[in-house]
């Protein structure tokens, strides 16, 4: 199946569903909290028709014959409560009754949706996001899915910046449950195709904290961190039934991401712009979840369709040929489907890679910014059979490792293998010390002699002597 194919499996109006024990048992709570209704009357809060009708509401609502739209009337009422009321236990209450609406009664949904309704409704979730209240702000969310999904794309796109900035914040909790909940609120947003684009273009800090959130689930100090009921990035204690398993919220992530990758333009950059394709890597590696490496294969299928030119480089960088071939002898899984998957996903790789060479994996290797010692940067062979390639597209290569030079996230080994290739191209290519002079690339060889790192500080020096070499032979 093509992503395009895949993507009319996606349904475009979203579930919004959330499940998260810690939500449900406080949603429960919500509901059967005693409010004092008749002291905000008393206290002209709100008024006596008010009271009335929220009690004859209340009656109705309990009663099971009374639904199917018989509700949908009391949607003002409840709204304008909302928008009156600061009680934070009022609040709860009123968005947990509109949030059973939005989920069983489409007249609610249409009544809320309306050109009457749609700006207050804004008013109230926007408000309830600003309330220091995780679950009220996370349930103002839920809410305005249901109800913008299907309708004026101007106002959506307003309503899905103003809540993908209020999960941005809650994906920052230390909270396992509220991150575990912000999460699936972006899974039921992004079934909304519209919405893919503006997280994408409109809120990408959103998009970067999500990112956040799987690698730190893969860091080094995550297990140990899940082991002991605390944060991956080392905050404060939570109460137990608040934790969420990482390889859950590694889903979640990953989910979101596959969602993404179904828009052509997303494809082509998302890895470029977050870094994710590694990442990915060593999680199917690493996990024990067939959901989750899934949701990755799923992801990398959308990419290699969607954006081959963009993606494949990035992917054999990432390894991710021997990442499927140690999935497809070295798992035993159970999911047929995953199986399929894995094994399509492998061929569709073999067709994209077999006719490249040694050259064209240098380069993409290169091009991505995450050198390593392959077999071709230490074969003098290599480079003479390929050293005019490199004067190629205004040498177009070595301008790339001049800027792996000077990359603030390039790691120890790229910052040395891109030293050792520019001190070959010194040694094999005529111009190669004046060039390296011109673009700035000398002089920042030269800086890393005294680089922290004792493999960059030798390979540095090695590149050093090889252009004075080269230049005591011209």
């Amino acid at each position: 199946m093509t992503a395009v194919q895949a993507a009319a499996t996606v349904p475009t109006v979203p579930a919004a569903m959330v499940s998260n024990q810690f939500f449900d048992e406080f949603t429960d709570r919500v509901r059967v909290k005693p409010i004092p209704w008749e002291g905000y009357s008393r206290a002209g809060l709100i008024s006596s028709d008010e009271l009335q009708n929220l009690k004859a509401f209340q009656h109705r609502l309990a009663d099971e014959a009374g639904g199917g739209g018989a509700l949908a009337g009391y949607v003002p009422l409840l709204v304008k409560l909302a928008e009156s009321l600061s009680s934070i236990d009022a609040l709860q209450y009123l968005l947990v009754v509109l949030d059973d609406l939005v989920e069983c009664d489409a007249a609610a949904v249409d009544a809320l949706r309306g050109a009457e309704m749609g700006e207050a409704v804004a008013r109230v979730m926007f408000r309830c996001m600003d309330k220091k209240d995780d679950y009220l702000g996370l349930k103002a969310c839920k809410i305005l899915i249901g109800i913008v999904a299907g309708g004026d794309a101007a106002v959506e796109k307003h309503v899905f910046v103003r809540m993908f900035e209020y999960v941005e914040r809650c994906l920052k909790s230390e909270l396992t449950s509220v991150v575990d909940v912000g999460l699936q609120v972006m899974q039921s947003a992004l079934r909304v195709r519209r919405a893919r684009g503006v997280l994408y273009n409109d809120a990408p800090a959103c998009l970067a904290q999500m990112v956040d959130v799987l690698k730190r689930s893969h860091g080094p100090t995550a297990a140990a961190a899940a082991a002991a009921g605390l944060p991956a990035n080392g905050g404060p204690a939570r109460a137990p039934r608040g934790a969420v398993a990482v390889s859950q919220m590694q889903y979640e992530v990953v989910f979101c991401l596959w969602l993404l990758t179904f828009e052509r333009p997303i494809a082509a950059t998302l890895n470029r712009k977050y870094d994710v394709i590694p990442t990915m890597t060593e999680i199917a590696r690493s996990t024990v979840k067939e959901k989750v490496i899934r949701m990755i294969v799923a992801a990398w299928a959308n990419m290699l369709e969607l954006a081959p030119a963009a993606n494949v480089p990035n992917m054999l960088v990432a390894k991710v040929p021997a990442c499927l071939a140690t999935l497809a002898t070295g798992r035993n899984f159970k999911d047929e489907d995953l199986r399929e998957g894995i094994k399509a996903l492998s061929e569709d790789m073999a067709a994209h890679t077999g006719v490249m060479t040694t050259w064209d994996e240098y380069v993409n290797e290169v091009a991505s910014g995450k050198l390593e010692w392959a077999p071709a940067h230490r074969s003098e062979q290599f480079w003479k059979l390929h050293m005019q390639k490199m004067d190629s597209d205004d040498h177009r290569v070595v301008r790339q490792l001049a800027a792996v030079l000077e990359s603030p996230t390039a790691s120890e080994t790229a910052l040395a293998v891109a030293c050792h290739d520019l001190a070959q191209y010194v040694k094999f290519s005529p111009d190669g010390k004046r060039f390296l002079a011109r673009i700035g690339a000398k002089a920042r060889v030269m800086a890393l002699m005294t680089s922290e790192y004792p493999e960059v500080r030798y390979e540095a020096l090695l590149c050093v002597q090889q252009i004075m070499l080269n230049a005591w032979r011209n």
